[in-house]
């Protein structure tokens, strides 16, 4: 991982009691993690759509919280359900600890054991998650590894479902003109509406990869694919314009100058989907629908401006 390019991890706290509130948040701003807390799982019900976090802190049990419902509530929401969960526990009890662990939790900690673990939990807990989870670490998105497996388990399920390709058109020439900090503040934007666009169309079993660079792939179901897909470019085209200088807007495209010194002119950048269901012909292998969403992005890219293109032939192999 690149250091300086990772920003710190955000933790939310799921917890009612206000003492153990400020003990916990103390411990974890004291490390430089910036936090977010919810008083009830009716709290985590009301904003689970308006943001993602690296780790979940709950407590097990309260008046308006039910830690085992919460995981629950997590592992089946698309925005979060592949963020590591810590449950507190209030003492040492097996069956508790089994049933922590049975509802999808990734880890668990007695109460009496805060001063002497917390921090080490957390760490070791997103430690994890960048070593055995695929995640990326700028957008905190699932990795290619990942998005090979839930497509798997989608066509082994014989349902119904369509896979997105996208990708940012000129990325590498954005790079090239402002650098690396304003093209990673592009893609954590790319992915945010994305992300954003299967809240609002899609279903709580969608999912969203980062396959790292500029390229994203997604899963949703056919009937959510074209707005879902109307959605991401509107909001991107709406917002693409805020990160560029502003004599590069009133020019109309940026100037890149290359190797042997000369100047070239490159467009804005757009962003460009390739689009395919299994509604016609089955989709048999990750390899087939990454071959056939990468040709129609391809296609898309040929248009001057934001596209998405949908295969439309009703048969496969295509002759």
């Amino acid at each position: 991982m690149v250091k300086d390019r990772e920003p710190k991890a955000k933790i939310l706290l799921i917890i009612e009691d206000i003492g153990l509130q400020d003990y916990v948040s103390l411990i974890l701003m004291g490390e430089g993690y910036p936090i977010q807390i919810y008083g009830s799982q009716d709290d985590l019900l009301n904003n689970i759509n308006k943001e993602s976090f690296d780790l979940v802190i709950v407590d097990f049990s309260s008046p308006h919280i039910d830690g085992l419902k919460v995981c629950k509530i997590i592992r089946e929401s698309f925005p979060i359900r592949f963020t590591p969960v810590i449950m507190l526990l209030p003492a040492k009890d097996s069956l508790i600890k089994a049933k922590v662990i049975y509802s999808g939790a990734d880890d668990y900690l007695e109460k009496s054991l805060l001063s002497e673990e917390l921090l080490l939990r957390v760490k070791a807990a997103l430690w994890r998650v960048y070593r055995y989870q695929d995640i990326n670490p700028l957008t905190k998105l699932p990795g290619i590894s990942t998005a090979i497996k839930e497509l798997r388990e989608k066509i082994e399920s014989k349902e119904l479902f369509a896979v997105g390709y996208a990708e940012l058109f000129q990325f590498r020439r954005f790079n090239d003109r402002y650098g690396f900090k304003r093209g990673d503040e592009i893609i954590v934007q790319t992915a945010m509406l994305i992300r954003q666009a299967l809240v609002k169309f899609g279903s709580p079993y969608d999912f969203l990869a980062h396959f790292g660079g500029d390229d994203f792939i997604f899963i949703t179901l056919p009937d959510s694919a074209d707005p879902l897909c109307k959605k991401i470019i509107k909001d991107f085209d709406d917002a693409i314009l805020s990160f560029y200088d502003k004599k590069d807007i009133e020019r109309g495209c940026i100037l890149v100058k290359n190797r042997k010194g000369e100047i070239s002119s490159y467009p804005f950048l757009r962003i460009s989907i390739g689009l395919v269901t299994n509604e016609y012909y089955a989709l048999t292998s990750t390899a087939q629908i990454i071959q056939i969403t990468t040709e129609l992005k391809d296609y898309a890219k040929k248009f001057e401006k934001s596209m998405y293109v949908k295969e439309r032939r009703k048969s496969y192999p295509f002759y």
